[in-house]
C-alpha cells in the first residue's frame, strides 16, 4: 500500500477544505509534485486506487482514536506500574477531564477523513462517464459507510458536531471565515449518520465493485456497513444524549437485530477456533474491517500502544518479582516453575540466563498496566488468560535474601503458591510480536481489528436480553465462552444460566471485558449496557457498582486478590453522578477559539451551548 500512498494521497487532500488542526483552516494548495485534483480525477484506474489512500490516511489515525477513547478512560488501567517506568495520560485514566485536558482535539481528529471521504463522493456524483455505475456504486457505498462510522465515533464522543458533507475548497470556498460551521443538535448529527449507512448499504446492494478481492476487510465493505447500521440503532435504542431520547428504543433495537442477523447469515463469517490467531493470522475469517498491519513489505507496524502495554527493558526500568515466562520470555512456561523477572533458570545447566527475544525486541517502555482486577476475571481454564504475563511481589524474607544475594533465581512449581503472594501486576500480551522473512528483530505485526465477528454474537446477546428472549442470550454468551476455554469446555461447569434483565447485561459485560480488552471497547461497553431496561442515564453502567472491573469479585473468601497489596475494588463506579457532564469529551478552547461558531459542551466551562 505505502508505494502508491504518497502520490494518491496528495490527490485525495488537495480540494479538502479542513486539516487534524483546525475545521477552518484555509487548506494551502500548492502542491510541490505538480499533481493536484484537475489532474486525478480523469481515470477510472485512479478512482478505484483512491481507497488505498484512504486505509493509508484512516491506519495513521486510529490507533490513538479508536483504541484509545474506548480504552483509557474505561476504568480498567491502573495508575501503577511495575518495571520503573511512569504512567502517561493519568489525567484520563483518572476521567479528569476539562478544558485543558481534553485528550483529543477538532471532536477527536475525524475531520481530516471525512474531509477525504467528501471529496471523492463529491467527485462520483459529479464525474459522469469517467467511472462506470459499478465502480461508482461501490465507491460511494465505501465512502458513505466510513464517512458515517467517522461521525458516529465523533457522536458517541461529542454528541452533535459540525456536520461537513462537501468539499468546501473545491467548491471555491477558500475564505476561513465562510468555513465556520455550528454543530448540529445530537438528534440531527444521529439522523444523518442514520441515513449516511443505510445510504451506503443500498450502493453496495447495487455494485459488485470491490477495491482489493483478497483483502476486502482493509476497505470500508458491505458487512462493516451492516454492523454500523446495527451497532448505531442499538446505541440509538439504549443511550440518550442531548436532544436525542430513546422513545423508539424497541424498533431500534429490531433494526439493530436484523442488521446483525444479516451478517451471520451472509456465512461469510465464523468464530475461528483459536483465539489468538485473529492477531496474527490476517485475512482470517472472523475479519469484518480492520487496519492492516500484516503486510511486511508495507513496513507499518502495529505497535504504538501494543509496545507500551509490555515490559521493558529500557535503561532504568526494572521489575524484582517472580515470573512464569519460559526461557523466549514470549510465552508462559509449562512446568509451573517461577523465576526473576528477566531472567530464565535452566534446570539442567543450573544457570540463569535472560530472556532470549531481549536481543530483538526493543519495546517502548512500558507506560500502561491493566489492573489485577481484570487478571481475576478469568478462570484458569480460561485460554484468554494467557494474554496477560503476571508478576508477584517478593516477600519480605526473600527480598532480605536478595539484597544478600542469597535468593534463588527459581522457585520450582510445587513450591508456589499464588493464593500465597500478592500480585506485582500482570503485563498485557494480546498482540503477539513476530520475526517476518527478511526482518531481524521482533516487532507487532498484527492487524487492528475494528469489526470483527465475535462482536457481532456480543451484540446479539444484548440485542436478545433487551427483547426478553434468555435463550438467546444464553446462547449467544455460551458461543463466545466455548471458543474461550477450548478443550476445556464444559457446558455444565463453564455454561451461562440467564438471570434477570440486570443480571444478563452483567454476564455480557463480563464477557466482553474478558473477549475484548485492548480493541477499545470498554467506554462504550460501560455508556450502553445498563442496569435499568430503559431507564435513567445513571443507571448504566458507567455510574453503577457492575462497571467496576473487579464486580462479581469475591475478595472476602480469596485475601490474595490484591491490587499493589491493597484490596481490589470490587463496586467503584467508573464516574460518580456529579459526573454525568463528562459523559461527553470537552471541546478543546483552541478550536472554540478558532471558529465562533462551535459551543461548549454542558458542564464545562464557557458552555454556552
Amino acid at each position: 500500500m505505502k508505494n502508491i500512498f504518497s502520490k494518491l494521497a496528495v490527490a485525495a487532500v488537495v480540494g479538502t477544505g479542513l486539516t487534524l488542526g483546525s475545521c477552518a483552516d484555509e487548506l494551502d494548495l500548492v502542491n510541490p509534485n505538480g499533481f493536484d485534483a484537475s489532474s486525478f480525477w480523469v481515470d477510472q484506474s485512479l478512482y478505484e486506487g483512491n481507497p488505498i489512500a484512504l486505509a493509508n490516511f484512516f491506519r495513521s489515525q486510529t490507533p490513538n482514536i479508536t483504541f484509545w477513547a474506548g480504552e483509557l478512560r474505561a476504568g480498567s488501567l491502573s495508575l501503577n506500574l511495575i518495571n520503573g517506568s511512569g504512567v502517561v495520560n493519568a489525567e484520563y485514566i483518572e476521567n479528569l477531564y476539562d478544558e485543558a485536558h481534553t485528550q483529543y482535539t477538532v471532536f477527536g481528529g475525524y475531520y481530516g477523513m471525512v474531509a477525504l471521504l467528501n471529496q471523492l463522493i463529491y467527485q462520483c456524483n459529479t464525474q459522469d462517464g469517467v467511472i462506470t455505475d459499478n465502480v461508482k456504486e461501490g465507491l460511494l457505498g465505501l465512502a458513505k459507510g466510513w464517512r458515517a462510522f467517522c461521525y458516529f465515533q465523533m457522536y458517541k464522543m461529542y454528541g452533535g458536531v459540525p456536520l461537513r458533507t462537501e468539499p468546501d475548497v473545491i467548491l471555491g470556498i477558500t475564505n476561513p471565515t465562510q468555513l465556520y460551521m455550528a454543530r448540529a443538535t445530537a438528534e440531527e448529527t444521529l439522523n444523518f449518520i442514520k441515513k449516511d449507512v443505510q445510504e451506503s448499504i443500498d450502493h453496495f446492494a447495487n455494485s459488485t465493485w470491490v477495491p482489493a478481492a483478497s483483502t476486502p476487510e482493509y476497505y470500508w465493505n458491505k458487512y462493516a456497513s451492516l454492523m454500523l447500521k446495527g451497532e448505531v440503532y442499538l446505541w440509538s435504542a439504549k443511550v440518550a444524549t442531548g436532544d436525542h431520547t430513546t422513545a423508539n428504543a424497541a424498533a431500534e433495537i429490531n433494526t439493530a437485530k436484523q442488521a446483525f442477523l444479516e451478517i451471520v447469515n451472509s456465512g461469510k463469517y465464523e468464530m475461528v477456533k483459536d483465539y489468538f490467531s485473529i492477531w496474527t493470522t490476517p485475512h482470517n475469517k472472523e475479519s469484518i474491517f480492520a487496519t492492516c498491519y500484516t503486510n511486511t513489505s508495507d513496513g507499518e507496524v502495529f505497535s504504538s500502544y501494543a509496545a507500551q502495554m509490555m515490559w521493558s527493558k529500557s535503561a532504568g526500568a526494572g521489575t524484582i518479582a517472580w515470573s512464569r515466562q519460559d526461557p523466549s520470555g514470549l510465552a508462559l512456561n509449562t512446568d509451573g516453575s517461577v523465576s526473576l523477572f528477566g531472567e530464565t533458570y535452566d534446570t539442567v545447566t543450573k544457570k540463569s540466563t535472560q530472556y532470549a527475544c531481549w536481543n530483538q525486541l526493543s519495546p517502548s517502555p512500558n507506560r500502561y498496566m491493566y489492573k489485577n482486577a481484570l487478571y481475576y476475571q478469568y478462570d484458569d481454564k480460561d485460554l484468554r488468560k494467557a494474554m496477560f504475563f503476571p508478576q508477584w511481589y517478593l516477600t519480605d524474607e526473600e527480598e532480605t535474601l536478595r539484597s544478600n544475594s542469597a535468593l534463588k533465581p527459581y522457585i520450582s512449581g510445587e513450591d508456589f503458591d499464588p493464593t500465597k503472594r500478592d500480585l506485582f501486576g500482570t503485563f498485557f500480551y494480546k498482540f503477539h510480536v513476530s520475526i517476518p522473512a527478511g526482518y531481524s528483530g521482533y516487532s507487532w505485526w498484527n492487524d487492528m481489528p475494528i469489526y470483527r465477528y465475535t462482536m457481532v454474537i456480543a451484540y446479539l446477546a444484548e440485542v436478545a436480553n433487551y427483547e426478553g428472549n434468555n435463550a438467546d442470550v444464553v446462547k449467544y454468551i455460551n458461543m463466545i465462552r466455548e471458543r474461550a476455554y477450548g478443550e476445556n469446555w464444559n457446558l455444565a461447569t463453564y455454561g451461562y444460566t440467564a438471570g434477570s434483565f440486570a443480571e444478563n447485561e452483567n454476564a455480557i459485560m463480563r464477557e466482553k471485558d474478558k473477549e475484548f480488552v485492548g480493541e477499545g471497547q470498554r467506554w462504550w461497553d460501560l455508556r450502553r449496557l445498563t442496569t435499568v431496561k430503559g431507564g435513567n442515564q445513571t443507571d448504566h453502567f458507567v455510574f453503577q457498582p457492575q462497571g467496576c472491573v473487579g464486580y462479581g469479585l469475591d475478595v472476602v473468601a480469596n485475601p490474595w486478590m490484591t491490587e499493589q497489596k491493597a484490596v481490589v475494588q470490587v463496586a467503584t463506579p467508573v464516574l460518580t453522578r456529579e459526573w454525568e457532564y463528562k459523559l461527553l469529551w470537552p471541546v478543546d478552547l483552541t478550536l472554540i477559539g478558532s471558529d465562533p461558531l462551535i459551543k461548549q459542551n454542558p458542564g464545562y466551562s464557557n458552555d454556552a451551548q
